[in-house]
């Protein structure tokens, strides 16, 4: 035999002893989605949104199971402890892989236990207030702040997630004090706003457009690079004159060690999902802001949010 012959007759052996996911993967068992928040806030709505548009791209459901508490720690928990199967994943890019570490100690590291799949959205934090609030725009709600330390208050989706780490970075850039109030979830600070019990909240626009559009809450403030186009008459904090703009980026997670051909098959069946006319109407209807990127820019982003709130909370 000559030795082009042995290699070519080695090469087939080694690539039919490979395993199977070596050259594809596709799904046996349900793929399952955790929300580190309660139901009705973005990251539930994203999940449920993407499981929608699946159907019918997987050979297998794709099942949203609500994991709420610890400023979506609890989910992440569960899927860095998770085997790297392709069958676990979590919305991520939000509080529990940018700001949640800076403030205790966690069970995983926020950078290097997760295999970032894709990235859907971003959106700009926004502090709101109730519709018949005394605070007629931000420069009121700031005034009083300095004025009267820990007596404005704001509601959060949990300690130590990335609206308490925007209200934060607003204290220190801004020189004042608030009281903050973490909830487990959008919903409940929402209600908590509307119902009386925090004067302001924070929150992701597709979260507040409901009741914005009701005339229930106002919007005060962007914290973002730029104005958005359904909101053109609320101001960034930037224009204001305060240095804070920290977006919320949502996408899927998996476990550290997935294997790329698991990964690739996850990114494209949810791609794919993201192109479906249901998936278009939801975007269009919530005021979500697209932002797509592939697991390895998604990851990039992920690690320069994290070092970019640390920076700003050590000063």
């Amino acid at each position: 035999m000559t030795l082009n012959r042995r290699q070519a007759t080695l090469g087939l052996l080694a690539a039919a002893a490979a395993p199977a996911w070596a050259q594809e993967w596709t799904p046996a068992q349900p793929i399952t989605i955790l929300v580190g928040f309660a139901p009705g806030g973005s990251a539930d709505q994203i999940a449920r949104q993407l499981s929608f548009a699946a159907k019918g791209i997987f050979p297998v459901p794709v099942v949203v199971v609500n994991k709420a508490g610890a400023a979506g720690t609890i989910a992440a928990q569960q899927v860095a402890e998770a085997k790297a199967d392709g069958y676990t994943l979590f919305v991520g890019g939000g509080s529990e892989t940018t700001s949640v570490g800076h403030f205790k100690p966690l069970p995983y590291d926020p950078r290097k236990s997760f295999t970032p799949v894709i990235k859907v959205s971003r959106a700009p934090s926004i502090l709101a207030v109730k519709a018949d609030s005394k605070f007629a725009d931000m420069k009121a709600l700031l005034a009083e702040a300095k004025s009267a330390p820990e007596k404005v208050s704001y509601g959060s989706t949990g300690e130590g997630g990335i609206f308490h780490a925007t209200g934060l970075v607003l204290e220190k850039q801004a020189g004042l004090k608030l009281l903050h109030v973490p909830y487990k979830g959008a919903a409940d600070s929402m209600n908590a706003l509307l119902g009386g019990q925090v004067d302001s909240a924070f929150g992701a626009y597709e979260e507040m457009k409901a009741m914005i559009d009701a005339g229930r809450v106002r919007p005060l403030a962007l914290f973002s690079r730029s104005r958005l186009p359904a909101l053109p008459n609320t101001p960034t904090m930037l224009e204001l004159g305060v240095p804070v703009a920290l977006d919320n980026m949502k996408g899927l997670m998996a476990p550290a060690g997935l294997p790329q051909p698991v990964a690739r098959a996850l990114h494209d069946g949810f791609r794919k999902a993201m192109q479906t006319p249901g998936w278009k109407e939801y975007v269009a209807k919530s005021g979500l802001t697209e932002d797509y990127a592939e697991g390895p820019a998604f990851q990039k982003e992920v690690v320069e949010a994290y070092d970019l709130i640390g920076k700003a909370l050590a000063k």
